[in-house]
C-alpha cells in the first residue's frame, strides 16, 4: 500500500497513473542514454567528429524522443487539474453546482508539489556541493525554489535544469481556474469544444515557432524540444481540457458508439504520430498537429480502450505512474551520479550500448525512484498533513506522523 497513491476522493484510475507511466518511462530512458552516451566510446567519437547520425536510427530516434514524455505529461495535467472545474461546471457536480474553491485548490497544489520539490532541490544541491562545487550556485536554487530560475538566469546551465517543465506546470496551475470558467462557461456542447479546438490550432503555432526557432546540436540535431513558457506549451494544456469535456459529458451517457478494440487502434497509431512528429516538424510547421493529435489519441484512448488499458491499469505500470512526480525529481540525480560508473561499459555500437547498458540502468534508476516515493511524495498526498505534523510539533509525538503511512 505504501507504493499506492492517494487521493481525495480515495478512487485510483490505474490507467491514468499508467499514462503517467507511458510519459515517464521514456524520458528516464533518454537521459540515461545521453548521459551514457556522452560519457562513452560512442560519444567520444561522435564528439570528435561532430557525427549524430545514431540518433538518427530507428532505435536512435525513438530513444532520443524520449523527451515528448513531458508533453504527454502537460496533456495529463491539463485533464487531471480541470476536470473538477468541468464536473461542477456541466454536470452541477459540487456545492450547489458551483466550481471547486479557489483557495482550497491553490493550497491543495502548494502542499502536494512544494514539499517533494524542496527536498529534490536539497538533493540536487548538495549533490552538486559534493562533486562540482564550482556549479554549486545557491542563488539559482532560490530563483528555482519560486519556480522563477528560467525567468531570472534564461538558459544558463545548473544541475536542476528538469525544472523547466515544473516551471511552466506551476504557470498552468496559477491560470487553470480561470482558463476551466472561461471555457466551461460556453453551455452549448459543439460551441465549446470548437472554441476548444480553435484555441488548440492557434496555440499551436506558437508552439510549432518555438521548436522551430533554433536546432539542438550533435547529437540531438532537429527542432528544439520545448519552449520556453506557458504560451509555447499550452496547446498541450488544451488538448487535456479537451479530453476533460469529452470525459465529463460521456458520464450523461450510457455508452459509447465507437468500439473498445477501435480505440486500442486509435491508441498506438496515435503513439505512432507522436513518435513520427518531430521527424515532420523538421520540414514543415504542421507536424505539431501530428504531436498534439498523436497525444490526443492516446490520452482519450487510455480510457475507452479495452486491451491498452488493461495493460496500463497492471499493478506495477500504474505504481511506476502513481510515483512519476518522485521519479521525474529524482531520477536525474541517479544518472548523473552513477552513469558514469558504467560509461567504460559501452562501445560505439548504439543498439548494443542501449539495449544492454542503458536501458537496464534506466529501469533500476527507476525502480530506486519508485522506493523513495513513500518517503519523499506520497506522505503529502494527504491533505491534512500541515495539522498532522503541526500536532506532532505541539504534543512533541512523533507517532502522530504515522498515518502519514497508514
Amino acid at each position: 500500500h505504501l507504493l499506492r497513491r492517494v487521493t481525495s476522493g480515495g478512487a485510483v484510475l490505474g490507467e491514468l497513473d499508467g499514462l503517467r507511466a507511458v510519459a515517464i518511462l521514456p524520458v528516464v530512458l533518454f537521459h540515461a542514454t545521453l548521459s551514457i552516451y556522452l560519457k562513452g566510446a560512442e560519444g567520444q567519437v561522435s564528439m570528435i567528429t561532430g557525427d549524430g547520425a545514431v540518433f538518427r536510427s530507428p532505435l536512435g530516434w525513438i530513444v532520443a524522443n524520449g523527451f515528448l514524455g513531458v508533453q504527454l505529461f502537460f496533456v495529463i495535467s491539463g485533464f487531471v487539474v480541470v476536470l473538477p472545474f468541468a464536473r461542477a461546471r456541466l454536470l452541477g457536480v459540487g456545492a450547489g453546482g458551483r466550481a471547486p474553491s479557489l483557495s482550497r485548490f491553490f493550497l491543495k497544489r502548494l502542499t502536494r508539489i512544494e514539499p517533494p520539490y524542496v527536498i529534490a532541490l536539497a538533493a540536487f544541491y548538495l549533490g552538486t556541493l559534493a562533486i562540482a562545487p564550482q556549479n554549486a550556485h545557491i542563488g539559482e536554487y532560490l530563483a528555482g525554489l519560486v519556480y522563477m530560475h528560467r525567468a531570472i538566469f534564461a538558459d544558463e546551465p545548473w544541475a536542476f535544469f528538469i525544472s523547466w517543465s515544473l516551471e511552466i506546470e506551476v504557470q498552468f496551475y496559477l491560470l487553470a481556474p480561470f482558463i476551466a470558467a472561461a471555457i466551461f462557461s460556453v453551455r452549448p456542447t459543439a460551441m465549446r469544444r470548437a472554441i476548444l479546438v480553435a484555441l488548440i490550432g492557434a496555440t499551436a503555432m506558437l508552439a510549432a515557432r518555438a521548436r522551430l526557432a533554433g536546432l539542438e546540436p550533435t547529437p540531438l540535431l532537429g527542432p528544439l524540444q520545448h519552449g520556453s513558457w506557458l504560451g509555447s506549451e499550452i496547446a498541450f494544456f488544451l488538448v487535456g481540457i479537451l479530453v476533460a469535456d469529452i470525459w465529463t459529458m460521456r458520464e450523461v451517457r450510457s455508452e459509447t458508439r465507437v468500439s473498445h478494440f477501435a480505440w486500442d487502434i486509435g491508441w498506438f497509431a496515435g503513439l505512432l504520430s507522436v513518435i513520427a512528429s518531430y521527424r515532420v516538424l523538421e520540414e514543415t510547421p504542421w507536424g505539431i498537429a501530428l504531436l498534439l493529435t498523436g497525444l490526443f489519441m492516446m490520452t482519450l484512448g487510455a480510457f475507452r480502450s479495452r486491451i491498452v488499458r488493461a495493460v496500463l491499469s497492471i499493478p506495477l505500470i500504474s505504481a511506476i505512474g502513481g510515483a512519476c512526480y518522485t521519479i521525474y525529481l529524482f531520477h536525474f540525480l541517479c544518472v548523473s551520479l552513477f552513469g558514469r560508473f558504467l560509461a567504460p561499459f559501452t562501445t560505439t555500437a548504439f543498439e548494443r550500448n542501449v539495449l544492454l547498458v542503458a536501458l537496464p540502468f534506466a529501469c533500476a534508476v527507476t525502480l530506486a525512484c519508485l522506493c523513495l516515493f513513500p518517503l519523499v511524495e506520497r506522505p503529502f498526498m494527504y491533505s491534512n498533513w500541515p495539522q498532522l505534523v503541526w500536532r506532532a510539533v505541539r504534543e512533541r509525538r512523533l507517532g502522530v506522523l504515522r498515518a502519514l503511512w497508514g
